[in-house]
């Protein structure tokens, strides 16, 4: 989920913004699971904003990968294309892990492509658009209107191929629980990047931001959680699970 190689030490607000979409993510987590466990029914109208953590998570990403861009990689192509992979590779591994596990625990609704499988090729097929810059704008809004296209339509039998890119069968969501298809989702990485590098040209902050960390304890606890965001998706539903668990035992 956070990119440990980017700037945000230096643009907190970054920070910042990743912990505010990890804190909702686990809140809508919490309802989710309640739900699962005929705990609380979920209630319907909180959860359809379900779709704005995904939408911070991989905007955040494309903004962090411009500003590395231009500090790192503007001109060594072949380190940009080293870390970027092994970065990527790194986040689908987990993703894959994701998967092994919820097959074990969930076997009805495992996950087949989930947010991790997707930002992790996401970062791989930024590459070869890391030179558009703003530019990116274009590719990015043509993928996110593709993906609104190919969801209108359903495959009966699809293959690994068709899941990635977003042709499903008709009501998939029954048998996964997360599901991230390239399209729209890279084409949100890359409205990122134009996004990035718009507000931090050349590496560089275009607008300026108050030291809320400095004042505020539960900014600077945002913060703090935006710095860690991969470790706490990973961990965060095993912890509500097991939680909820105990009190149904007890």
């Amino acid at each position: 989920m956070d990119l440990k190689k980017s700037v945000s030490s230096r643009f907190p607000e970054l920070d910042i913004f990743r912990g505010l979409a990890i804190s909702y993510m686990i809140f809508l987590h919490v309802l989710w699971d309640l739900d699962y466990f005929n705990i609380l029914p979920l209630h319907g109208g909180i959860y359809q904003f379900n779709k704005i953590v995904p939408l911070m998570f991989f905007m955040l990403i494309g903004i962090c990968l411009s500003i590395s861009y231009s500090k790192k990689y503007q001109h060594d192509t072949k380190l940009m294309i080293r870390h970027l992979t092994l970065r990527g590779l790194w986040i689908i591994g987990l993703g894959m892990i994701i998967t092994v596990v919820t097959l074990v625990f969930m076997p009805e609704r495992p996950i087949f492509f989930g947010v991790l499988h997707c930002i992790g090729l996401s970062i791989i097929l930024t590459i070869p658009f890391m030179q558009l810059k703003k530019f990116n704008v274009i590719p990015g809004a043509v993928m996110v209107l593709i993906g609104f296209a190919i969801s209108m339509f359903s495959v009966q039998n699809p293959s690994a191929l068709h899941l990635i890119v977003g042709l499903h069968p008709a009501g998939f969501w029954r048998y996964t629980i997360d599901y991230f298809p390239l399209f729209p989702w890279l084409g949100v990485m890359l409205l990122g990047v134009a996004v990035g590098n718009l507000l931090y040209k050349n590496g560089q902050r275009q607008f300026k931001f108050p030291d809320f960390i400095a004042h505020y304890k539960p900014v600077s606890a945002l913060s703090w959680m935006g710095q860690h965001s991969l470790i706490i998706y990973l961990i965060h539903q095993p912890v509500i699970a097991g939680i909820l668990g105990l009190y149904i035992v007890i």
